[in-house]
């Protein structure tokens, strides 16, 4: 809201003249290109507008109106509903009259623009709704509703598709297949295996994994050979928007870590972790350790061990009792160490984690929130460690879109 004052009903924020006035001038500003972009509806002969039934002030159906065509333009017509007062610039999220509503948990409007979608749009999904809005609503101000309108612009350009969504169990990208799931659900595939002591392999893939998969095939088929490949980082989510395909998560290890751990802790089962130099799995254990106090550590060690000659390391994993063992050694070094172990290893769920015990052992810090909402995570990694990070992501990164261009073509 473009106020810090609590407003006391919907009415007195749905008269904010600020929202209207702002809302009238942009439509004014972008009066052009929307005429354009109509005009050549009609010339090509296309639908123009889409017609949405959304739940407006007081909860109240709203009739709204989308342009088709041009994903940048879409939602430009909800600048209407918030001249008429229907929504703020920023609140929670709008949702649609046959969907549950926002649990916004005051008395604010939907808006344009949310904390929420803009954390979303980013990979954030595992975030809890009703927090993100408490959130907002304990920091409303000028500056708060300003930066949010900004970022979400800045993600949306990130992020745009001209093409449709669509959804879809899984998708694959430089012929890697990549399962198509949500943080819960990944959490919920991890514990499905662990109560059947079934035996899975996990591992994630980045824009950094998918480079060095482009041009080995024995890479491709070690990812392939799996039972999950998680989809990681903002990478992604370009290569699904341009393939029109509807991402329903970012599945990093960073994040799922300490929600992982909640979810063993809560279940009385234990975690071994491998990897990482002499210290960093420990450190990264007893950070967990620290956060929930009834998880079981089954062990850590090193990564500086031998990798041809490993069967007693082996041996002390499996006697631990470890119902999930993770690998970081980077890839693809990892993956193809857990391949070629795997059917010697007697924990139910094994998953290569990268660098991330680097995190939780305080060696590397996460990039901040305003980062991560942009997907610009990568930059903060990069100026931490620029000696061993600049190929990967200065290199990488540009070579990653070119490939995803050529593979469009």
């Amino acid at each position: 809201m473009f106020t810090s004052e609590k407003l006391s009903t919907p009415v007195r924020v749905s008269n904010r003249i600020g929202d209207r006035i702002i809302a009238a001038i942009t439509v004014l500003a972008l009066c052009p290109l929307i005429l354009a972009h109509i005009l050549l509806q009609h010339l090509y002969r296309r639908k123009v507008l889409d017609v949405h039934n959304l739940r407006g002030a007081s909860k109240l159906p709203v009739k709204t109106y989308s342009l088709r065509g041009r994903a940048t333009l879409s939602r430009v017509l909800l600048l209407l509903n918030v001249i008429r007062g229907d929504f703020a610039l920023v609140g929670h999220r709008i949702t649609a009259i046959c969907h549950a509503p926002s649990p916004s948990g005051d008395e604010s409007l939907p808006g344009m623009f949310s904390l929420f979608e803009l954390r979303r749009i980013s990979g954030l999904d595992f975030i809890d709704e009703a927090a993100c809005n408490r959130e907002y609503s304990s920091k409303a101000s000028l500056k708060t509703d300003l930066a949010i309108v900004i970022k979400s612009l800045l993600a949306g350009m990130l992020y745009s598709s001209n093409t449709e969504l669509r959804d879809a169990e899984e998708f694959q990208i430089f012929g890697v297949n990549i399962k198509n799931v949500s943080m819960d659900s990944a959490l919920n595939h991890i514990d499905g295996d662990i109560k059947a002591g079934r035996q899975t392999s996990i591992f994630f893939a980045n824009a950094h994994t998918l480079n060095l998969a482009y041009d080995d095939n024995a890479f491709r088929t070690t990812l392939n050979s799996v039972d999950y490949v998680f989809p990681d980082g903002s990478g992604i989510e370009v290569a699904c928007r341009r393939t029109g395909i509807r991402r329903k998560g970012n599945i990093n290890g960073t994040d799922m870590l300490p929600l992982l751990c909640e979810q063993l802790a809560r279940n009385g089962q234990s975690i071994y972790m491998l990897g990482g130099e002499e210290g960093i799995a420990e450190g990264a254990m007893a950070s967990m350790l620290r956060r929930h106090r009834s998880l079981h550590s089954a062990g850590t060690h090193n990564g500086f061990f031998d990798k041809d000659n490993c069967d007693a390391l082996i041996e002390k994993i499996n006697n631990s009792g470890a119902n999930i063992l993770l690998v970081g050694m980077g890839q693809p070094l990892q993956e193809e160490w857990v391949m070629k172990n795997r059917h010697k290893l007697k924990v139910a769920v094994v998953m290569a984690v990268g660098g991330l015990f680097d995190f939780y052992a305080d060696k590397v810090s996460r990039a901040p929130i305003w980062l991560r909402e942009l997907g610009m995570e990568w930059t903060w990694r990069l100026i931490q460690e620029p000696g061993r990070m600049w190929k990967r992501y200065i290199i990488g990164n540009p070579l990653f879109l070119m490939r995803l261009r050529k593979a469009a073509a």
